[in-house]
């Protein structure tokens, strides 16, 4: 199988808050990329909808970007969807960045966080 991804893709289980013109609502992603995202909401999206995202990282830390949905599907009775971001500023990309490398590679966190 050939990956069509431009970017690999982290498991991940953060909260997702969406709002655009076929609905708003609150979910979780379910894993992330630098180009996109995986998640289900409660929001009744369309496909080729441009929403705006906001994922919480951590404790206090989200990114906020504007997406376009180009996947919808069902899983286990929940919303599934795919979206590929379509603005993230420089700020939002580098926070993602950060927290998806922490995530590939936990024993740097506790390197970095050792420090302080």
């Amino acid at each position: 199988m050939v990956e069509r991804r431009s970017a690999p893709r982290v498991s991940v289980s953060w909260p997702v808050r969406v709002a655009g013109i076929s609905g708003r609502g609150q979910g979780s992603a379910i894993n992330v990329s630098l180009s996109g995202v995986l998640f289900t909401t409660d929001a009744d999206l369309e496909e080729k909808d441009l929403v705006i995202l906001r994922i919480g990282l951590d404790a206090g830390t989200t990114v906020e970007c504007v997406a376009q949905i180009v996947r919808r599907d069902n899983q286990d009775g929940s919303k599934l969807y795919g979206a590929a971001f379509r603005y993230l500023s420089a700020a939002d990309r580098q926070k993602l960045n950060f927290a998806l490398l922490l995530l590939r590679e936990p024993s740097l966190g506790s390197r970095l966080y050792s420090r302080a």
